[in-house]
């Protein structure tokens, strides 16, 4: 009898790792956000990324287990109204996790736990990639010191005239202004390795996301060779 009772409660079980999927998608969204910077951004192969990956479906399913075991006297029909239901609370887990935690909805705050992976992830990711990083940034200045004139104002001309313009005018007016001033005085500088210099630390390095970098850096027509070495390391 307790067996056919276990039984009945798989479904359940099984309707409660819906949410953590639907929440897994989310966090990982806005972890690439945070860490759109990072040039070589490699977490499959951390061991950590599998521990976030697995705290970030465990948390939400955990919660609408507690919550289903003590406060549902009896079981609730499984139909479309209540699929949609957890649905809805894997899409609106997020904003509902502290509301959940300060109501002490569950006995354990979770959120100390979700929050220390999601640091300790982006802080091993960021140990395991800062001498590449820091090499990709040199090696880069060195190429763009070695650029013809024009293949340089022609990668300025494109981070004034279209990137930024694209990027920034609709979303920070403040920022674009910053941005257009700065390509407009690095233009103007005499002196071409300054030009680079600033550039890359102005301009490029923190500003330009992972995903844009490489078709930018083809606007400045460096090497085939450097930028298929710098993709193929990613």
């Amino acid at each position: 009898m307790e067996h056919n009772s276990l039984l009945t409660l798989i479904p359940y079980v099984i309707l409660g790792i819906f949410p953590g999927v639907i929440h897994f998608y989310n966090a990982w969204q806005k972890f690439k956000q945070k860490c759109r910077y990072y040039i070589f951004f490699q977490p499959l192969k951390t061991f950590l990324f599998w521990v976030w990956l697995l705290i970030q479906i465990l948390v939400p399913a955990l919660i609408y287990w507690w919550i289903f075991i003590t406060t549902c006297e009896q079981k609730p029909n499984i139909n479309l109204n209540f699929v949609f239901k957890v649905v809805i609370y894997g899409i609106c887990f997020s904003s509902l996790f502290t509301n959940i935690e300060r109501m002490a909805l569950i006995p354990v705050n979770l959120s100390i736990v979700v929050d220390w992976v999601d640091n300790l992830l982006k802080d091993d990711l960021l140990s395991q990639e800062r001498v590449k990083t820091a090499n990709f940034w040199s090696n880069l200045e060195k190429q763009m010191k070695n650029l013809e004139l024009d293949n340089l104002s022609s990668g300025i001309n494109y981070l004034k005239r279209h990137y930024f313009d694209q990027g920034f005018f609709n979303e920070n007016l403040k920022e674009y202004q910053y941005f257009q001033n700065q390509l407009e005085e690095i233009s103007q500088d005499l002196e071409k390795n300054t030009q680079c210099e600033k550039l890359i630390s102005i301009c490029l390095k923190e500003v330009i996301p992972r995903q844009d970098l490489p078709d930018v850096l083809k606007q400045f027509n460096l090497p085939d060779e450097f930028i298929n070495i710098y993709s193929n390391q990613k």
